[in-house]
């Protein structure tokens, strides 16, 4: 599972799922006006061995957000980037 939220500021982020032995990743880009009314929260199926999620902030460094990334723990109420601990956040520009 993958949350994402700001507070109170623009959302603008790449989410990418690299798997296969290839590595070729599949890309989300997301992009939400005020991410503390309307969070943005999706599952991603990871089959098939080791998969790594990249989340990157391609907002200005002015609007940073707050990223969580939860394998096996899936919250289909509330708020999933409140409910895990601690979170981290990522100013504009920056990959985690």
């Amino acid at each position: 599972q993958v949350a994402l939220r700001t507070e109170g500021r623009p959302l603008d982020a790449d989410v990418e799922l690299w798997q296969g032995p290839d590595n070729t990743p599949v890309k989300m880009r997301v992009y939400i006006e005020d991410g503390s009314v309307r969070p943005f929260s999706a599952l991603i199926e990871t089959p098939r061995g080791p998969n790594t999620v990249a989340i990157r902030n391609i907002g200005q460094i002015e609007f940073p957000m707050n990223a969580c990334v939860s394998a096996d723990a899936v919250s289909i109420s509330g708020d999933p980037v409140a409910e895990h601990s601690p979170g981290m956040t990522i100013q504009g520009g920056a990959l985690r």
